[in-house]
């Protein structure tokens, strides 16, 4: 006498709904690491983009100068928020501390120090240009 059982029974069911359960769970700390590795990724692409913004416009700003003494050397800190307007959801506000100083012995030559910081990360990005006078771009 052979039987002849077709299909699924309750018990495979139920290992099966058991078993996707495990990955799921065993998979759902992973998320949480995916959204705060995302959010940074953000804030750094952001902060990169205000960042070189403003070492290009102090570096046009030296080089049009006409005098040494046109150019003001001195630290200057500024808010920036992305969008321009205050109070955008999703919107991200940044520090901007922007430092000009003489290159050295130079009188025509400056050292643009800019640093990029946002709320949780203290330390942010930094980078910095050496611009000169330029009689072309004036």
């Amino acid at each position: 006498m052979c039987l002849n059982n077709k299909g699924i029974t309750l018990v495979e069911s139920m290992i099966a709904v058991f078993l996707t359960a495990i990955a799921v769970v065993s998979l759902m700390p992973m998320l949480d690491m995916a959204l705060r590795t995302g959010s940074r990724s953000d804030y750094l692409g952001r902060a990169e983009g205000i960042l070189q913004s403003e070492l290009e416009s102090q570096e046009q700003t030296i080089m049009k100068t006409t005098s040494s003494s046109s150019v003001s050397a001195g630290t200057v800190t500024k808010q920036v928020t992305v969008s321009g307007m205050t109070g955008v959801a999703g919107d991200a506000n940044f520090t901007v501390v922007t430092t000009t100083s003489l290159n050295g012995a130079s009188t025509n030559s400056w050292i643009v120090n800019v640093t990029v910081t946002w709320t949780g990360n203290t330390n942010g990005i930094t980078s910095s240009i050496v611009a000169s006078q330029q009689t072309g771009f004036q």
